[in-house]
């Protein structure tokens, strides 16, 4: 025998997409809880014009990850980026960060962009976040992008 429901057709199936994706953006929002960015001002870091190339890449393929900084103290010595990711309708933020050392490199310039690469050994949505970090442990702003990691 037919019941008659009121709800529209594909209701029932539709609800878990729905809140899933919820609970993913609600927690994509939290995900700078890791790192507070020092309140702007002099000698403060700020870094701009986050990169990531290709924004669809295949599953081993190295993605390029590019940022410009400005240090007016020029004393940076580390970028930290973490690659937190979406995978099946689930946020997993990333706890440990790629730290890269300036010391050798950056440290001394005031102005100057910072390059490095991410590979992905599974298919899913990426986020990558950035900060930058100072001799005084003056931490930068933060910067987000998303990447696709595919299969082919």
């Amino acid at each position: 025998m037919l019941k008659n429901n009121s709800r529209p057709v594909g209701w029932g199936a539709g609800i878990p997409r729905v809140l899933a994706g919820i609970v993913a953006i609600a927690l994509s929002a939290c995900a700078a809880w890791r790192i507070e960015s020092t309140p702007a001002g002099p000698g403060v870091p700020i870094i701009t014009n986050l990169r990531v190339e290709p924004a669809k890449a295949r599953v081993g393929e190295s993605v390029k990850v590019t940022f410009d900084f400005e240090d007016t103290d020029a004393d940076l010595i580390e970028a930290r980026i973490f690659p937190s990711e979406f995978r099946e309708w689930v946020y997993s933020p990333a706890f440990a960060p790629k730290v890269l050392n300036l010391r050798a490199e950056k440290y001394g310039l005031a102005i100057g962009q910072v390059e490095t690469s991410l590979k992905w050994e599974s298919e899913g949505i990426r986020i990558v976040e950035v900060f930058v970090v100072d001799e005084k442990n003056h931490t930068s702003n933060g910067l987000r992008a998303r990447v696709a990691i595919i299969r082919w």
